[in-house]
């Protein structure tokens, strides 16, 4: 086969090359302008607008896919947050009723003498104290799924009680007493927590000391009224649960999430109106709401356990004054 290089002209090419390197050399960096040459292996070009578009419009497009995602794990946090809760108010509850012959926070001791009103958030004042010590800390009175209500509560601590005495500390349950009770004294307005099944009363105002506070208890009535042909609540069934080994413990909760429907104070009407459907009725600053989108609540039984209800499984376990209340 024929060489395509002759010798001659592989030699040339060599020393040609040799050459321009080191003449390229003794010019120096600058070279003959004074300018450094350019290695076109390393310019770099500016993105142009539509590249710049384009990148915008793609981490747009992955915000709007993650962020409900991160919505939902936000919401999952939050919820198991609310159980951790509720799992300790129903192991106070069971330390209080070893100490008060097997009842439940709803009998009253003598100082304590006024069980909240009509709403289901209203408990008597000193119940935060009475429960003081069965382990009961301030955050427990608050839903973690509304943030916002527990920083309300130590911005007021802060604003109410300065200095450095023991009203400055937001942890001192007297502080919950002062802040629940600031329009009505005569009972705690509960709204930024959780609704309290068991010690309720129909109006506010004292009662006797020893008192049994329970909503109305349909499950023993025969003539019930209208709104309980749309429920099956467990508490229709089996009553309210007064002490701990009554037959209601693990079928009606304890104390669940704030979650209704209707016009009063704290309730906004819900933009389906007053009612007792939970795909539409419920006020959309109670239960677990996030983005306008509903999560399970939760529900705390006497007996520990925790369950959750979805809009399929809530149920309108009673009303007063056109105001319905739901677990």
């Amino acid at each position: 086969m024929k060489a395509l290089v002759s010798d001659n002209s592989l030699a040339w090419l060599v020393g040609t090359t040799c050459w321009s390197s080191e003449a390229a050399r003794q010019r120096g960096p600058t070279g003959p302008t004074g300018a450094r040459p350019t290695d076109p292996i390393s310019v770099r070009e500016a993105f142009t607008l539509i590249e710049l578009l384009v990148v915008v419009a793609t981490m747009a497009i992955l915000a709007v896919m993650l962020l409900p995602a991160l919505a939902g794990t936000q919401a999952q946090s939050r919820s198991a947050a609310c159980t951790a809760h509720l799992r300790q108010w129903a192991a106070s509850a069971n330390l209080y009723a070893a100490d008060n012959q097997g009842w439940l926070p709803c009998k009253l001791p003598a100082n304590d003498t006024a069980g909240g009103a009509a709403f289901a958030w209203d408990v008597g004042p000193q119940l935060p104290l009475i429960m003081k010590p069965y382990q009961l800390t301030v955050p427990m009175w608050f839903d973690p799924f509304r943030p916002t209500a527990y920083a309300a509560y130590l911005g007021w601590v802060q604003v109410n009680s300065p200095g450095t005495g023991p009203l400055s500390d937001p942890m001192n349950l007297t502080n919950v007493i002062r802040y629940f009770s600031r329009q009505y004294p005569s009972e705690l307005s509960w709204q930024a927590g959780y609704c309290y099944w068991v010690p309720r009363w129909g109006s506010s105002g004292p009662v006797p000391a020893g008192a049994i506070l329970f909503p109305v208890d349909y499950s023993q009535k025969a003539l019930k009224p209208a709104w309980t042909a749309s429920s099956s609540s467990t508490s229709l069934i089996y009553g309210w649960p007064g002490r701990i080994h009554d037959v209601a413990v693990p079928y009606v909760p304890f104390m669940s999430d704030t979650c209704g429907s209707g016009s009063g104070t704290g309730l906004a009407t819900p933009p389906g109106g007053v009612g007792t459907d939970p795909t539409k009725n419920l006020s959309p600053n109670l239960g677990h709401f996030q983005n306008n989108k509903f999560y399970p609540i939760n529900l705390g039984f006497a007996d520990g356990h925790v369950a959750g209800h979805n809009l399929g499984q809530i149920q309108v376990c009673y009303s007063q004054g056109g105001n319905f209340w739901f677990y």
